[in-house]
């Protein structure tokens, strides 16, 4: 044997990836001895025998197709397939073939290579992008309809409806008694996430002088990312339970001393301030948690693809979970905007509903004129600026839903020490206005900020909203 070819069959037996001549059959004619270690077989069980069957029964339809195309073309493919080992191991290669047209028994050069540890990597970055989205996604979802829920049945209806959801072996339940896995209530601090045995027991709070206990079942919960989920989760409502807790003995004070079915005004305005802190925290929590998860998955990502050993195919794959990753990260940027818009305070009333209108004009169905008078050199407190702002993205929201327009128009003017806001749209309705959850939030908004509300509206005819808002003038001198 010449020095080339001892050379040669040194590669060959020494190579870790697996080579293999079959012929159109698919049955070995020729291997190195890689192809026995690494799937587990001895040469007299694989000898005269379909090689495929040691293809994964989901990916052999394929992997029969593949090879008929490549004998039928004669030119040589790659693909990606799952190989199940003797002792049952499921592991991924990347093979190329190279048929021999021309050969007796038309021959096929087979190089099969281990890729396990790089799609591994591929479906955890795939599948933690995913979750991340899901529980993005269940966070915002929660927390808006947080802002909504006005009864404790509410609240626990909601409670236990997400956490089947997101955590669907987890049997949540809301107890109003101390279990029995708990010696006292001691245990439980409101908020406090309490794992005991097999169980987690989280406590909301006390109504009634009876406590409010989340129930889980903790084998459930496996992921890290699952647990900072709860515990924002558990946060939100935590603080609704409270808010609740507190509306509930405020309006019990209320009924006690007054016969007017109207919510007062302090009534409204602690609500909506108390919402709005909501929303602050919510923005602050997305931002510091859910969001550098994504960004650092999105980092991590970016040094996977600069490694050199990647194929082509495994990049553009990897780029495709990259620009969805962005993605994601973009939409919780501007999930935390809409929670609490940036700079309001800093850019006062008219700018920010400049950008506002901005922005909702990339993606709306109708178009937004916008005018303003004597507002420019306007000061008012924040809490009339947030609300008013509030009122705009209500109507905003209501020309999308309701009433399909397709112009819709903001006046906002300044005269004899009231703003005064107009909304007009040119969508058609159906006679006299009806109740409308958008409506009715703008009209209390209103109310809370201690202006009024006027709606015009008849069949067939465009519908008009007038905000009247008392303030004290604080101009600027120029």
């Amino acid at each position: 044997m010449s020095f080339n070819q001892e050379m040669f069959e040194t590669i060959l037996t020494h190579t870790s990836d697996m080579l293999l001549i079959v012929d159109e059959n698919r049955h070995i004619i020729y291997s190195t001895p890689s192809v026995y270690e690494i799937t587990g077989y001895t040469p007299e069980e694989l000898n005269d025998v379909d090689v495929f069957i040691i293809v994964h029964p989901e990916d052999r339809e394929l992997m029969m197709h593949r090879h008929k195309h490549l004998l039928d073309s004669g030119k040589s493919n790659s693909t990606e397939y799952r190989m199940v080992r003797k002792n049952g191991e499921i592991r991924y290669f990347e093979c190329k073939t190279t048929p021999l047209p021309g050969t007796e028994n038309y021959l096929q050069v087979v190089s099969t290579r281990d890729v396990t540890e790089r799609k591994r990597m591929e479906l955890e970055l795939e599948y933690h992008k995913n979750r991340h989205e899901v529980l993005q996604n269940s966070l915002k979802s929660f927390s808006n309809d947080l802002t909504v829920v006005m009864k404790f049945s509410d609240l626990k209806e909601r409670i236990v409806k997400e956490l089947v959801t997101i955590l669907p072996n987890s049997n949540p339940q809301i107890l109003t008694a101390i279990p029995n896995e708990l010696s006292n209530e001691q245990d439980l601090q409101s908020g406090k996430i309490a794992k005991l045995s097999s169980n987690i027991f989280i406590k909301l709070g006390e109504r009634k002088q009876h406590p409010y206990i989340i129930s889980l079942d903790a084998t459930a919960m496996s992921e890290p990312m699952e647990f900072i989920w709860l515990e924002t989760f558990v946060n939100y409502s935590v603080m609704v339970f409270e808010n609740l807790n507190m509306i509930e003995n405020l309006m019990y004070q209320l009924e006690t001393t007054t016969l007017s079915k109207e919510t007062p005004q302090w009534v409204l305005r602690m609500m909506f301030n108390l919402q709005e802190q909501q929303r602050l925290t919510l923005s602050s929590d997305l931002h510091d948690t859910v969001l550098q998860d994504q960004i650092d998955l999105y980092r991590r990502l970016e040094t996977l693809l600069k490694r050199s050993e990647l194929n082509q195919e495994a990049k553009v794959k990897l780029i495709e979970i990259e620009q969805g990753l962005l993605d994601i990260i973009h939409s919780i940027r501007a999930t935390c905007n809409e929670l609490r818009p940036p700079l309001l305070r800093e850019l006062g009333l008219e700018k920010s509903l400049e950008n506002l209108f901005e922005h909702v004009q990339l993606t709306s169905t109708y178009r937004i004129l916008f005018t303003s008078k004597n507002v420019s050199q306007l000061s008012i407190s924040e809490e009339q600026t947030i609300g008013i702002y509030r009122i705009v993205q209500e109507f905003l929201h209501y020309a999308e839903e309701h009433s399909k327009a397709n112009v819709v128009n903001f006046d906002l003017s300044v005269e004899n020490e009231h703003l005064r806001l107009v909304y007009r749209d040119d969508g058609l309705t159906m006679g006299p206005l009806s109740p409308n959850m958008r409506i009715t939030s703008a009209s209390q908004r209103a109310q809370s900020l201690g202006g009024k509300m006027d709606f015009t509206s008849s069949h067939g005819s465009a519908f008009m909203a007038t905000l009247e808002l008392p303030i004290h003038l604080e101009r600027s001198l120029v």
